[in-house]
């Protein structure tokens, strides 16, 4: 195996080490020299099997045949121009992507690691050390298309330095982005437009996955949002992730990174429409185009075409109105034989005057009922109706002459007295 370059002075003392020498001795003396402790030993024996003349000399590195590691120049080159065209474009250029990319022109692609290796050694590996590794990630994806939807936004500047926001519904099955709408602010508007801007072109889906933002879905707060209020009406159920952990809506999030980049490498549009033009050839071009590492290199646009599909929800159905609730108040009759209930007086007759009755209120229904729980009069109240006669003629004496009448008509053959 060969050395590996150690300045000759260093060498000389390894060569000539004491065979007396104290315990931690060669411990110490590689961790001046900064040499390992297994090449230290390896010269050593050497010495020991040769003689101190030979160990002097550094062994040559002896490659037979070619490294299994080593890839053509001309490949090395091609991949290094795919990264850099892929970087300029936005798009992702990692090593699985270039790899897929010169496996689509029709060449033997080294392995993602060799390539990673290449691109490192080339100066084009930004190090990220506080980035989590990928051992600790913890996937989840729903079995279906359309079995579950992410919403997320973004802000982004125009032209003119403001920023507007831009809203992206995404399949989380498929990867597919369903549809993206600008708006000029976070509000619940460009959310509802943005769902329904998908549900025309594809469906309606099972679920719908947010944050708790106020634009999204505040149930976790305890409110209501007017997003939410629109998709339960096409029986969509609503669901956030906890707060503080963007990772719930991670693929979202991901795919805001990638439009992000894909923008910056682009220039500023002056206007909401112009943005929106942008974003509609992203959203052609990562359906369609961009493979994704999850869906083992296959395009969205594949996945959502081809994968097993959600049925879609039924709308709740209608539900009748809860029954007006009932209860009963009592109220003493006027002098004059009325009673006042919701700023409506009601005549009962003088024969009712001054005393108590019971009235049921169920909704606009007025039942009123005497002191013996004989029933008086029924009634709906009108809006914007304040007075309610008995029908009968003015005057103090119609309740003697209705009595008569009601006695003449139960007993026609009694007399008059």
């Amino acid at each position: 195996m060969a050395d590996r370059v150690v300045p000759v002075d260093v060498r000389a003392l390894v060569v000539g080490w004491p065979e007396d020498a104290p315990r931690g001795a060669v411990t110490r003396f590689c961790r001046e020299h900064e040499v390992s402790s297994s090449w230290f030993y390896d010269l050593r024996a050497l010495v020991r099997a040769t003689d101190p003349l030979t160990a002097m000399r550094p062994r040559p590195r002896v490659v037979v045949g070619r490294s299994r590691q080593s890839i053509p120049a001309e490949v090395e080159e091609l991949a290094v121009r795919i990264r850099k065209e892929l970087a300029d474009g936005g798009w992702d250029h990692g090593p699985l992507t270039v790899r897929h990319r010169l496996s689509q022109l029709g060449i033997t692609a080294p392995a993602a690691s060799t390539l990673a290796r290449v691109f490192t050694r080339r100066g084009m590996v930004t190090a990220q050390p506080q980035k989590r590794p990928r051992s600790s990630y913890r996937r989840f994806q729903f079995a279906s298309v359309h079995e579950c939807w992410q919403l997320d936004a973004f802000q982004t500047p125009l032209a003119d330095d403001s920023i507007c926001v831009v809203y992206q519904v995404l399949d989380d099955h498929s990867r597919a982005l369903l549809g993206s709408h600008v708006s000029a602010t976070e509000a619940a508007q460009g959310a509802i437009a943005v769902v329904d801007k998908a549900i025309r072109a594809h469906q309606v889906p099972v679920l719908l996955l947010t944050d708790n933002g106020a634009a999204f879905n505040q149930t976790r707060r305890g409110l209501s949002s007017q997003l939410v209020t629109h998709v339960r009406r096409l029986g969509v159920r609503t669901i956030t992730g906890r707060p503080g952990h963007p990772q719930t809506q991670g693929k979202d999030e991901r795919v805001h990174q990638t439009t992000q980049r894909w923008l910056r490498a682009r220039s500023r549009p002056a206007d909401h429409a112009e943005l929106q033009e942008l974003l509609d050839q992203f959203d052609e071009h990562y359906n369609g185009h961009r493979p994704h590492q999850s869906l083992g290199m296959r395009t969205p646009g594949e996945v959502l075409r081809d994968g097993p599909h959600a049925v879609p929800p039924l709308p709740p159905e209608p539900q009748a109105p809860p029954a007006a609730p009932v209860r009963a108040v009592r109220r003493r009759v006027a002098t004059n034989g009325k009673i006042s209930i919701r700023h409506a007086a009601i005549q009962l007759g003088y024969e009712h005057s001054k005393s108590t009755v019971t009235v049921v209120l169920s909704g606009d229904n007025v039942a009123i009922f005497g002191a013996h729980g004989n029933h008086i009069r029924s009634l709906n109240l009108e809006p914007g109706r304040t007075y309610y006669s008995n029908g009968r003629p003015r005057g103090r004496n119609n309740s003697t002459s209705v009595q008569t009448d009601l006695r003449h008509q139960q007993c026609p053959d009694e007399p008059e007295t």
